[in-house]
């Protein structure tokens, strides 16, 4: 295997000189042949051109590669094309598949993707190159079933400056294939038996700080995977005005590339930089996900280039014949005069190598990486088998700073942040876990207090005892049932141990009284709701007990009391444990008759839905009688 880079700094000079390339090609004794290819800052009309040239001339040539930034990168040479070939010469090695895709489309298009994997033996890797900026590439990746590498970067959009500010987009990013693809993935293939293909993900960002909570909005952005709504219940870009002192302008990325955002996922460390600010809320190319932890982080000039140098050194050792790299212009912006540093630690080895600068850089190998900011990914390919000179030589520099005798600023710098961000987070960690601990011992200890109070009142009526138990535990199943969270349905477990309350008010003679009660009577017993609530008003830590006290005798049609509310004005806990009051009021013994059977009870909530019970809370009501053939449901 043989790679050739070819750059031109300008269309037209790519365009006369597609000759040379072929002259290549042919001068070389060959089974196949590669092109990873990028241009920068040239609209889809030239790149067509270009490509119809490509294919004119070179029609044996697979090619794979995007529209791509920085064309004046510090390089010494810039390039606005780039032309990497990579001949092999023991087999088909390379198997080139363009995939349309829209948004919402990426499992479909994942679907083709393993099916043309699936056909191709000896699978090494995939060369990807996703186009349009509001395809889902972290939906894409998960549903991939081969366990090999995917590695390339996100077509980058044509900017008007290097801020990369939405506003600023002149057009859409593209991939290059057979065809210019504005929006799916354009991939290459890489494989065979004699074929030998290492990918290597390199950061050098450490995070730093506590760890933040997250809230995303529901709703996909049309420019990224996920928008951030709030940290830690803040609009989210409230933390770079707090801990950086940055508003979103056109300096943004400029002024938080120092300290990119990060989350930890499958024991892989991802930074994030937004691309778009709206309402407070922050938008990202990458995936986060609700379960996430957001910290920043922190690295300095010497980690980064270090984490580079030590790259190179393990490429070096693999001996590859072909090298292709991805690196974030994120670390151009942080590196400023050095970033050229990176890709000369590797070109020492392999000097035809060919980067490129997307959107976004990616990684992914069975559920690790996948869409990543802040990075540099080098992937290394070699041919048949060789021998690999494990006795390369480096240079002094190379070795790691603690050899040395002098330890630069930054390495201390780092090392000292970083020690302190671990005592930081361990003390978080540590600190959650007592707060956890005494919410338990406090619901405890509520818990215990309030069935303390409730076999109370029940203890006042001769022929309900356990009535508010049966009653909690009755509005909790159907909580559970109707899909409520654990700590929601222990609150309504605690709304229905409560609930009749304020029968403590309520002479025991009227409670108790075997026969019709008078009209003043009834209404002494009407009035135990708005007891009820009066008196746990007060109870401040737990401020919803008041809904299940006063409320549990509205009727859904209206009819109820105290308040008269109707249908949804009724609070839904209040309507779940006016069924589960229902039913155990009609399953219970009375001074003036025996508890009813449960087929008379059914029909009874049957008749009530709608009426009496909202209908939903009703129905999950009768499920559970029916599925209570032994009649057990009251010992619940």
């Amino acid at each position: 295997m043989k790679q050739i880079h070819f750059k031109y700094e300008t269309i037209e000079a790519a365009a006369s000189q597609v000759s040379n390339i072929r002259a290549a090609l042919d001068s070389h004794p060959h089974s196949d042949a590669g092109a990873f290819v990028f241009i920068s800052n040239c609209a889809k009309p030239e790149a067509e051109r270009l490509l119809e040239l490509w294919e004119q001339h070179l029609p044996d040539v697979k090619r794979v590669g995007i529209s791509e930034g920085y064309a004046v990168d510090l390089d010494p040479e810039p390039a606005l094309v780039k032309f990497n070939l990579i001949i092999a010469e023991c087999g088909e090695v390379f198997h080139p598949l363009q995939i349309p895709c829209r948004p919402g489309e990426e499992k479909s298009a994942a679907d083709a993707m393993n099916s043309f994997i699936s056909a191709i033996p000896n699978v090494r890797g995939v060369a990807f190159y996703p186009s349009h900026r509001g395809l889902n590439v972290t939906q894409f990746l998960r549903a991939i079933e081969a366990d090999v590498p995917f590695f390339g970067a996100m077509a980058l959009p044509n900017y008007e400056t290097n801020a990369m500010l939405v506003e600023q987009v002149r057009e859409e990013g593209y991939g290059i294939g057979r065809e210019i693809l504005t929006s799916g993935f354009t991939t290459l293939v890489i494989a065979g038996a004699h074929i030998s293909l290492s990918m290597d993900y390199i950061l050098g960002w450490e995070p730093i700080g506590r760890e933040m909570e997250v809230t995303l909005e529901p709703q996909a952005s049309e420019i990224g995977e996920t928008t951030i709504r709030l940290i830690d219940g803040k609009p989210a870009l409230e933390i770079y005005r707090k801990y950086l002192g940055v508003e979103w302008n056109d300096n943004f990325i400029m002024n938080v590339c120092e300290f990119p955002l990060m989350v930890e996922r499958n024991g892989v460390k991802i930074c994030l930089v937004p691309m778009d600010s709206q309402n407070g809320g922050l938008t990202l190319i990458g995936n986060v996900e609700e379960t996430d932890k957001l910290r920043f982080s922190y690295s300095t000039r010497e980690e980064l280039l270090n984490e580079a140098r030590e790259g190179s050194k393990r490429m070096a050792a693999f001996a590859p014949d072909a090298v292709v790299m991805s690196l974030c212009g994120n670390r151009i912006n942080f590196l400023q005069q050095d970033a050229h540093l990176e890709w000369d630690y590797y070109k020492e080895h392999n000097p035809n190598l060919v980067y490129c600068h997307g959107q976004c850089e990616i990684a992914y190998r069975n559920g690790k990486g996948g869409v990543l900011n802040s990075a540099l990914v080098a992937v290394g390919i070699r041919e048949c088998d060789k021998h690999v000179n494990s006795g390369a030589s480096f240079r002094e520099d190379d070795l790691e700073p603690e050899q040395q005798g002098y330890i630069p600023l930054g390495y201390r710098v780092s090392h000292f942040f970083h020690v302190m961000t671990e005592e930081l987070v361990h003390l978080q960690h540590n600190l959650a876990d007592e707060v956890e601990k005494k919410t338990r011992e406090n619901e405890s200890l509520s818990l215990h207090v309030v069935q303390t109070l409730a076999e109370a009142i029940d203890a006042k009526d001769n022929y309900t005892s356990g009535h508010s138990g049966r009653v909690a535990r009755y509005s909790r199943e159907i909580a559970r049932r109707f899909g409520y969270s654990e700590k929601d349905q222990n609150e309504i477990y605690m709304m229905g141990l409560l609930h009749d309350v304020g029968k403590i008010g309520v002479p025991d003679a009227v409670i108790n009284k075997p026969g019709r009660l008078t009209d003043d009577e009834f209404e002494q017993i009407k009035n135990h709701p708005v007891m009820g609530a009066r008196i746990l008003k007060t109870i401040r830590e737990m401020p919803k007990l008041v809904t299940g006290a006063r409320w549990h005798h509205e009727r859904f049609d209206g009819r109820g009391y105290p308040d008269g509310l109707k249908g949804l004005e009724i609070p839904e806990e209040a309507r779940i444990i006016a069924v589960a009051d229902a039913y155990d009021a009609m399953t219970s013994n009375r001074s003036y008759r025996r508890g009813m059977e449960q087929s008379r009870v059914r029909e009874q909530i049957e008749k009530g839905k709608g009426s009496q019970f909202d209908p939903r809370f009703a129905d999950i009501m009768i499920g559970m009688i029916d599925e209570d053939k032994a009649y057990r449901m009251r010992e619940m």
